[in-house]
């Protein structure tokens, strides 16, 4: 596993640590065949971002009519709309990008990536490094430490095969 750690200087140390150092414990929120509780969401990309900007710039336009915006013309509308729902679709833009699976054909360059970029990196993020499929996950308080977990240590036999759900913790 892949260990990147906040030093209190604010460097990003990494180490390779073998799996049998790993504690599943220390994870804040395991996986459980036990009821979850809270708001649940599929576990997958679902959002169209251009249907979600297409529909805001509809209800901005139509929020535009009648005698308090007599004055402006379609296109200071159009530009008004635009500003206003652009925020919007580049946050579902980028968590898009967040959740399709970082690939890395060696592994010098994802820890160079993943040191630069471990602020932006969501929990549960699969990172392909060489092949190998590796979860994010935190450790520790603060998130001060990343560990990428090879996905096949995370996988039980003992939970049945069925369609799995993630707990969305606030």
């Amino acid at each position: 596993m892949l260990i990147l750690e906040k030093t209190p200087g604010g460097q990003i140390t990494h180490s390779w640590e073998p799996l049998s150092s790993f504690d599943l414990s220390k994870l804040p929120y395991r996986a459980s065949s036990t009821t979850v509780e809270g708001p649940i969401v599929r576990a997958a990309w679902t959002r169209d971002c251009e249907e979600e900007s297409d529909a805001c710039m509809d209800m901005c336009r139509k929020s535009l009519r009648g005698r308090n915006w007599s004055h402006a013309n379609k296109g200071s509308k159009e530009e008004d709309c635009r500003r206003r729902c652009r925020p919007a679709y580049l946050g579902c833009c980028q968590l898009r990008e967040q959740a399709e699976a970082l690939k890395f054909t060696a592994a010098d360059n994802a820890v160079l990536w993943l040191k630069q970029h471990h602020e932006e990196l969501l929990v549960g993020t699969v990172v392909i490094i060489t092949g190998v499929a590796f979860i994010v996950t935190v450790v520790g308080s603060g998130g001060t430490t990343l560990v990428l977990v090879p996905a096949l240590l995370l996988v039980s036999s003992e939970t049945p095969i069925v369609p799995q759900l993630a707990q969305v913790k606030p």
